[in-house]
């Protein structure tokens, strides 16, 4: 009787396979691909959250094939996820809201706060400068980024609190970190404005300078945020809070262990690795722009749910952008949403903590190469 029951079992199992209720055995789970934008042509160590559900292996958990694609700036960015060619992009709140007020389809809907504040915090001056605050820089060159920089618009609301406006300054673009800094130590601009991880990558390069908070209002605001094509949204929602929630645990896991998070990424992104830079004196670099960058991963200290969108700063955003007029808070609101992160939230961020406290670099790299060699590729 036995033999017989082990036969029939064998056999309703083939049937099961072949009826679709079990998966073939062997066979790789089927994904669903959702691409994601950056808005930069270099894949920094500095955003590595994104990738570190990747290599853990908490996208493939949630059935979402994560496909990370350069761009060239936040316009580019968006506007591949506002056409579908991608679907998602990560810019601050700015080319969305602009949109909106002009009246337009903006084809995305904000889902996940990524960034907890702006990446633009305050302003870089000479360690013996005699501009000791934002209002002394009246009649002053700043250098910036690039033309239309977003740093103009933070000095600009920066200034707005001395009396000044931005037309009191010359805003000069200087380029990246090294070249800003260097600009600046040569006295072709007498101020520097960028973003955090530019500051942190210009020190590492042993530039000296100190950096003038812009002040409280940046307590009202928040940075980067996920927005989804909303036809993909609508279509494939689950694997938009799957994918949401890798990223989740990749921004946990990034701000607890900042050595494991940069050692995730020289695998994925090798070719990131600086020409001529050892690992050694890349992972001394690169540390600092991850120290700079991991607190804006975390909660928000007024969220109780990661990624949570608060009402309040998004009035204050418009404020911040001056679109109180071109935008009422019913279409403002028409733009993001919370509905998912309810669901993204289901997991213990105790563990993700917990794994990346105990990170055992050597067994996680041998279960990556594993996954990938199942999965062909």
């Amino acid at each position: 009787m036995k033999p017989l029951r082990m036969w029939l079992g064998a056999v309703l199992c083939v049937l099961f396979v072949m009826a679709g209720v079990w998966p073939a055995l062997g066979a790789p789970r089927k994904l669903t691909p959702v691409k994601v934008t950056l808005a930069n042509p270099i894949f920094n160590p500095g955003i590595a959250a994104l990738w570190i559900g990747s290599f853990m292996g908490w996208f493939e958990e949630e059935g979402v094939d994560a496909q990370f694609v350069a761009a060239q700036g936040e316009g580019q960015s968006l506007g591949w996820a506002v056409a579908g060619r991608t679907d998602i992009a990560m810019p601050r709140p700015f080319p969305i809201l602009f949109r909106a007020a002009r009246g337009e389809d903006v084809g995305v809907m904000g889902a996940y706060v990524f960034s907890n504040q702006p990446i633009y915090e305050g302003l870089a001056v000479p360690p013996n400068s005699p501009i000791k605050s934002v209002c002394d820089i009246k009649g002053k060159k700043v250098g910036i980024l690039a033309p239309n920089d977003a740093g103009i618009a933070f000095l600009a609301r920066a200034l707005k609190d001395c009396g000044l406006k931005a037309s009191d300054v010359t805003f000069l673009p200087t380029g990246v970190a090294d070249k800003s800094a260097a600009a600046m130590k040569l006295g072709r601009v007498d101020a520097w404005a960028s973003v955090d991880v530019q500051f942190s990558l210009a020190k590492a390069r042993g530039f000296e300078f100190r950096v003038i908070p812009y002040g409280k209002f940046l307590d009202d605001l928040f940075g980067n945020t996920v927005w989804v094509n909303s036809k993909f949204l609508k279509e494939n929602r689950k694997a938009v809070v799957g994918y949401l929630r890798g990223l989740a645990k990749g921004s946990i896991f990034f701000y607890t262990n900042l050595d494991a998070a940069l050692e995730i990424h020289w695998v994925l992104y090798p070719e990131s690795l600086p020409k001529g830079m050892s690992k050694e004196n890349a992972n001394k670099l690169f540390r600092q722009v991850l120290e700079s960058r991991a607190p804006k991963l975390r909660m928000d200290k007024n969220a109780t749910r990661f990624g949570e969108f608060s009402p309040k700063k998004w009035e204050a955003y418009v404020r911040f952008l001056g679109l109180e007029k071109q935008l009422p808070m019913e279409k403002v609101n028409a733009l993001w949403t919370n509905d998912l992160i309810a669901e993204v939230n289901n997991f213990d961020p105790k563990e993700i903590e917990n794994q990346a406290r105990n990170f055992n670099f050597g067994a996680e790299l041998k279960k990556f190469k594993a996954r990938m060699a199942a999965g062909g590729k």
